[in-house]
């Protein structure tokens, strides 16, 4: 896919380079030449030194073409633009980095097709963690309304193994719950999507989407049965 970047900082740097780990093809536009000039430098990516929210800028960028456009500047107001322009220049999917609430209405009527709440995906992910010491939050969803975590398959469990039929049998995990992915360690880094007769085993990491609510019940359960 063909996808224009506006901001060349800490959030719009690490998801180009991401996207063209993935062969992408990616076009950052920023207003600090330095900041383009060690970009290209650092991994290659095409940089255009210019105003993310002037419309001349983006037609060179080629926004016409582009399948994506994704705005990570600092301020909502200025994503706004940017994605206002995007929009009248035909791009249809539209996503950005919002930072206050406040513009995630403006946000829809622009339309942008994703907003991503950086702050309250960061604030639950800290609260959960701190709170949950035995699972690791991976990502928020859906505004925090739902959370995929990983923890690990305890010690003390049976060492001939659990399927993950009979795990998903207990109360625990029988309500707002679904098993995501599995690594044994034995087969290596390789994330296994999960099917019933699949056995985990002491240490085995499992990934599971489950709801913010359900998160207390599912850490209580692995403390007790640790």
């Amino acid at each position: 896919m063909y996808i224009v970047i506006a901001g060349g900082g800490i959030a719009g740097s690490s998801i180009g380079q991401d996207l063209l780990d993935h062969k992408h093809d990616v076009v950052i536009i920023d207003r600090e030449r330095a900041v383009c000039e060690a970009l290209y430098a650092r991994n290659g990516v095409v940089t255009l030194h210019g105003d993310a929210r002037n419309i001349e800028v983006l037609q060179e960028a080629g926004m016409q073409k582009a399948d994506v456009a994704l705005g990570a500047l600092y301020r909502d107001a200025d994503n706004l633009t940017f994605a206002l322009l995007a929009r009248s220049l035909g791009v249809r999917k539209i996503m950005v980095n919002m930072r206050d609430p406040a513009y995630r209405d403006a946000y829809q009527l622009a339309g942008v097709s994703h907003v991503c709440d950086i702050n309250s995906m960061i604030r639950h992910k800290v609260l959960i963690e701190l709170e949950s010491p035995v699972i690791k939050v991976v990502t928020s969803l859906r505004h925090g309304q739902a959370q995929l975590i990983m923890f690990q398959v305890p010690s003390t469990w049976d060492p001939e193994g659990i399927t993950v039929q009979e795990l998903a049998r207990k109360p625990v995990f029988s309500g707002n719950c679904l098993f995501a992915g599995i690594i044994n360690e034995k087969e290596g880094d390789r994330i296994r999507m999960p099917h019933g007769d699949d056995r985990l085993y002491p240490g085995n990491t499992v990934f599971m989407v489950t709801d913010t609510r359900s998160l207390e019940t599912i850490e209580k359960y692995l403390e007790k049965h640790s």
